[in-house]
């Protein structure tokens, strides 16, 4: 059966100059050779015709959605772009802060068989986000899915900054870099105590230069699986030293996620869930000369080229393949006999599995 949806798109500055609150940049050749080597105010509406060109001749919806979950919004699009935090996610950081809110959440690996967190806001406005940690190259690849975007981080190596400077064609605000929206927590142990506002974040951006436009759609949205799909109710993936698990629940119609034994809860106690989870498996390099304290080297994900995907949604799963051949393409997923899989309309959860790690189902 092939599946049709509602939506299909494409898709700190550190140094010396630790003035400059933001960076502006740019894609190009040499970039991609890098690679290779809002506010608290009322918001402005624009209709989905205007929220997210199209690139395919599919037809325009006649009710207007939100970019990033394919759901209704009911009084319009606000005019603001994807909001990106870095959000810690090791123990000592647990419980997490306005997660629940987030439109998308990436779970990227990084050094020592440990993940983080990439939340990606846009549909609500929750306030504080904690514990906001540094970034890492794969975030780029990450931002570019949604055009110009804007990405709060707590600092980052000149190295590891490097490529997200030269591809990610988005607004960075870094504590690091003297923006001044970051402040800490002192009820918050050690590094795992910096927040920041998404209220503020958007107003200072769009004060600063990012572009008050909608973000492109990631993916397609379909209202119903695959009907190739089998029914499945448990995700079980192993980082290494990050171990994450995801279970259907009947009541509720979504996936709750435990971490590392424990059920996943954020600073209300509520379960961080999600409507549909998506398992890449993508190919993951060692960045020369990047290492951590520890001396564990710094992994980088690709989120281009194409792989395994297991798409996971309404109490099913279906097994397929992504591709994204480019980095302002989409991502699309395919099943084995080449019909479209679509993710479902609602709040999403990416887990970047690397290449040659293989989910467990029941």
């Amino acid at each position: 059966m092939r599946v049709s949806g509602s939506i299909a798109v494409p898709a700190c500055r550190v140094g010396k100059d630790r003035k400059r609150a933001y960076v502006r940049v740019g894609t190009g050749i040499a970039a991609a050779a890098l690679l290779a080597a809002c506010s608290g105010h009322p918001a402005p509406v624009v209709s989905s015709a205007s929220a997210s060109p199209s690139a395919s001749a599919s037809p325009t919806p006649s009710v207007p959605v939100w970019p990033l979950t394919g759901l209704p919004a009911a009084t319009g699009v606000a005019l603001r772009p994807a909001l990106a935090f870095k959000v810690d996610n090791v123990w000592g950081a647990l419980p997490q802060q306005g997660v629940n809110s987030a439109d998308l959440v990436f779970e990227e690996p990084v050094e020592g068989g440990l993940t983080r967190l990439v939340a990606v806001f846009q549909s609500q406005s929750p306030g504080r986000v904690a514990p906001i940690r540094s970034a890492r190259p794969v975030d780029a690849q990450i931002l570019r899915l949604f055009g110009p975007s804007i990405l709060m981080f707590s600092g980052a190596s000149v190295h590891e900054i490097r490529p997200v400077k030269a591809l990610s064609n988005s607004l960075l605000l870094s504590m690091d870099s003297g923006a001044p929206l970051f402040a800490r927590d002192h009820n918050r142990p050690g590094v795992h105590d910096v927040y920041a506002s998404t209220v503020e974040a958007w107003k200072y951006a769009l004060a600063h230069g990012a572009s008050p436009v909608p973000p492109r759609a990631p993916w397609l949205f379909a209202p119903t699986q695959s009907l190739l799909a089998l029914p499945m109710n448990v995700a079980d993936m192993q980082f290494g030293a990050a171990h994450a698990v995801w279970t259907y629940n009947p009541t509720t119609l979504r996936y709750d996620r435990a971490q590392n034994g424990s059920p996943d809860r954020d600073t209300t106690g509520k379960a961080l869930w999600a409507d549909t989870v998506l398992v890449l498996n993508v190919p993951t390099y060692i960045v020369p000369g990047l290492r951590d304290v520890l001396g564990n080297p710094t992994p980088d994900a690709r989120i281009t080229g194409t792989g395994t995907v297991w798409l996971l949604r309404d109490g099913t799963l279906i097994k397929g393949t992504w591709s994204r051949p480019s980095l302002d393409a989409s991502l699309t997923f395919t099943a084995a006999d080449g019909s479209s899989l679509g993710v479902k309309p609602g709040r999403t959860w990416i887990e970047l599995l690397p290449r040659g790690l293989t989910p467990k189902f029941r």
